[in-house]
């Protein structure tokens, strides 16, 4: 019985066995040099340059077990050696490690390298978890224009139809009419209502009064009452990038019957029952702030947002007036 050919790979002054067989099947530089029919593919040694030594152990422990350990301190190492002995098995491991801690990056590294997969996967990655990724420093020191790329690219895709409210008993076009209807979407191929998401989290059934408002397509669903206790300061959010819900920062006051509006990269909530006080939303810091509040308590109103102003009008309150807030000068103005 033959035994198994052991290639010795030198760097520096280091030498490590490892199986022929295995360098064939795995890296496409060697499966290139020992099918070459050149001088070096009858010899039983290569000598690398230019690579990091942990770089290489990484890599041959990936080609001996098929696994490799994977932190931010040794990505460079990592993926340098194994874009230049391609070995593309590593690749597609590194797709099913991209995480938030480690995308920058690694989307860094496969543009250097010339890894396309990579750093497509990465970008991707970085448009899906946008709101998380926007509060991470490495991804605040990008080039604006990249960070607006991916901004940009959350922003594509079919549009899709949101209704919210109370809708049973209506006269729509519902299927599944066992399901719980406070959040609907229009599908265009059945041209029917169908649920948002069937993962609705428990803190968020029957709840009424709330606010909602859609930033960088999310779409988020604050305060409100439960039909069975009092007002509520919850805030979640939910990412049809992952059709998943997260809870975010609790508003700072409790209030219901008020309006939710996205002004300039943000969230304002304006008034509510028996509250005149406005709460400003900054998803960088995942924190509510006050700002000027209006000049009386209102609640059940309507509001809108243009041009980066946001206008409050009708609704409940001690004196019958309009407002028109200025966000950027944190006043409220008396219209007529």
């Amino acid at each position: 019985m033959s035994s198994e050919q052991m290639i010795a790979i030198m760097i520096e002054d280091k030498t490590y066995s490892v199986s022929k067989r295995k360098l064939i099947e795995k890296s496409d530089y060697f499966r290139a040099l020992y099918s070459s029919g050149m001088k070096e593919s009858e010899e039983d040694s290569v000598q690398l340059q230019g690579l990091s030594v942990h770089g290489l152990e990484l890599v041959i422990e990936f080609i001996n077990t098929a696994k490799v350990q994977i932190d931010n301190e040794t990505l460079e190492d990592l993926i340098e050696t194994a874009s230049f002995l391609q070995v593309t098995s590593i690749v597609k491991l590194l797709l099913s490690e991209i995480k938030l801690d480690n995308c920058v990056e690694l989307y860094k590294l496969a543009e250097f390298y010339g890894i396309h997969d990579l750093s497509s996967a990465c970008l991707k990655f970085m448009t899906c978890h946008y709101h998380p990724m926007v509060r991470r420093q490495e991804f605040r020191h990008l080039p604006a224009a990249f960070r607006q790329q991916v901004r940009d690219l959350r922003m594509k895709g079919t549009a899709t139809l949101i209704a919210i409210g109370d809708f049973i008993g209506t006269s729509l076009d519902l299927a599944h009419q066992d399901e719980p209807w406070s959040m609907l979407r229009y599908d265009e191929v059945s041209q029917r209502w169908l649920p948002l998401a069937s993962n609705l989290p428990s803190d968020m059934v029957n709840v009424r009064g709330y606010g909602s408002a859609v930033l960088d397509n999310y779409l988020f669903i604050v305060g409100g009452y439960r039909m069975t206790s009092q007002e509520i300061s919850a805030a979640h959010c939910y990412n049809p990038c992952r059709n998943e819900w997260n809870q975010i920062a609790s508003l700072n006051q409790k209030r219901s019957n008020f309006k939710l509006l996205a002004v300039n990269g943000k969230l304002y909530a304006v008034g509510g029952q028996s509250v005149s006080s406005v709460e400003c939303y900054n998803p960088e810091l995942d924190w509510w702030s006050s700002v000027a509040s209006l000049p009386d308590p209102l609640a059940e109103f309507s509001a809108c947002e243009c041009k980066g102003m946001m206008y409050v009008m009708g609704g409940y309150t001690a004196r019958g007036v309009n407002i028109i807030y200025t966000s950027i000068a944190f006043l409220f103005e008396r219209i007529t």
